[in-house]
Formats: C-alpha cells, structure tokens, sequence
C-alpha cells in the first residue's frame, strides 16, 4: 500500500537539500562580494619624490644670454631620481633601469663619450648639486630622470568564487594586472645650469596571474614596465640627442666684424 507518510518525509528532505543548496550558495556569494575585493582589487601608486626636493630650479637655456659652449662628445650623468613612500620601487631597479640607459646613450659616440650613474647617496641634498656632481664624477650634462607607476588589479566574481577551492587558487589566472609607467627626463648643462631640452618615455602592459602568485608578479610587472618605459625614453633621446650639436649652434657668439673704411 501506498505509505502517504513516508512520501512525505522523501518531500520534505529534497525541500531540505534544496534549500541548503540555495543557502551554501548564497553564503559564498557573499564572501565573495565581502572579502574577493580587499584581498585582489586594488590600485597603487609609485612615483619619484618632487624634483624641488633634489635640485634647485634651473633656467630655461633661451632664458642665458651668454652661454657657454659644450664640448663634443660629452660626458653625460644619469640621476635616476628615488622614490617616496613604501611602494617606492627599491634603487636597486632604479639602478638596473639606469645602466640600460646608459648602454643606449653609449651608442651615440659623436655625441656622447661617457656615461655615469651617479649614486642615489650623492644626490641627497639638493645644495650645489650640480656642482658636486660635476665635482665627483666629472660629466658636463646631467640626465635627471623621474618615473610615475601606477598598478591595478581586478578579480572577476567568478574568479572569486573559484578562490574558495585550492585548485582555483593555485591554478586559475583570474586576476588581471595593469601597469603604466611614464619616465620624464631632463637634460641639463651643468656649467650654465640650464635645462637643454625634456624628454620623455612610456610603457603600458596587462598580465594575468592566480592569486596564490599575484604578490610576486605585481613585481615582476613592475620592473619590468620601468625597464621597459626606460627603455622608450631612452630611445626618445637618442633621436633628439643632435640638440647637442643645436644647442651650441643656437648660442655661438659671431665675432664682430672690422668697421670697413
């Protein structure tokens, strides 16, 4: 005979089941949407302390009436400018970024004869900075460099949702990283004390990683985006390095001439 009981009990428990899917469900959505953000999307910033908190203001060279000629190839300095705050990249990759600077300005013989990285320990004060660096490294033209980062990840839900296993974890790349980087550079003749010329690089790139390995590719993405930018920069100055040659040719002073009688 039909046992309307025991029907009613089988009933009962899918409801049960049902709705402790639903509720297993609903609460890992939840943590997703309350902890995924905090502990995978964020934005942070890096970038060189201000400019007036290493050297004195310089003159723009078409504000010189009288300039000073400069000797051909010249010897150039790289100030590759430190940064500020806890997510400043370390002077160790400022250092790395510099060399490959260095290697690029090198490849410009008619213009440039030497190259020095000056030490971050060498340009902690700003007075006389020009002179000291001329002083210990003997260069006629300062490269001063500074560099703005900016990094960002984003987790999809999704890929929040598969957070909470160990394989999704370990073995999905769900988040997306972003990173720009900008490098401004100013190029400086160090007996006028006068700015040449500016120029400029970027670098733009995307990865994606697993969160387990986030932390350590946000740096590596890091590095190599101002490697990179660095490296745009200075390619950028490389095509502009003539203004060398320019800017003595700009500010020559013509003999005068004998009155003709």
């Amino acid at each position: 005979m039909f046992d309307r009981n025991d029907n009613s009990c089988v009933l009962k428990s899918k409801v049960i089941s049902s709705n402790f899917i639903i509720f297993t469900f609903f609460m890992a959505f939840s943590l997703v949407n309350l902890s995924g953000c905090s502990s995978t999307n964020f934005i942070q910033s890096s970038s060189s302390v201000p400019l007036s908190d290493v050297i004195s203001e310089v003159k723009d060279s078409h504000q010189i009436a009288a300039k000073k000629q400069l000797t051909l190839p010249a010897s150039v300095g790289i100030v590759f400018v430190h940064g500020t705050g806890y997510q400043h990249l370390p002077d160790t990759t400022l250092h790395m970024a510099a060399d490959k600077l260095k290697e690029q300005l090198l490849a410009n013989p008619k213009f440039v004869r030497s190259v020095f990285v000056v030490a971050n320990d060498d340009i902690k004060t700003k007075t006389s900075l020009l002179e000291r660096i001329k002083s210990l490294y003997g260069v006629d033209i300062i490269v001063l460099v500074s560099y703005q980062q900016d990094q960002r990840t984003l987790q999809s839900g999704m890929g929040r949702l598969a957070d909470l296993t160990v394989f999704g974890s370990f073995l999905i790349p769900a988040v997306e990283i972003k990173t720009a980087t900008i490098i401004d550079g100013k190029v400086i003749h160090i007996e006028d004390n006068s700015l040449m010329f500016k120029a400029n690089g970027s670098d733009e790139r995307s990865e994606t990683s697993t969160s387990y390995s986030m932390d350590g590719i946000v740096i590596e993405e890091s590095i190599k985006g101002l490697l990179a930018a660095t490296a745009n920069f200075g390619k950028s100055l490389s095509q502009t390095i003539t203004r060398f040659e320019a800017y003595n040719n700009a500010h020559r002073t013509i003999p005068a001439q004998p009155d003709q009688k």
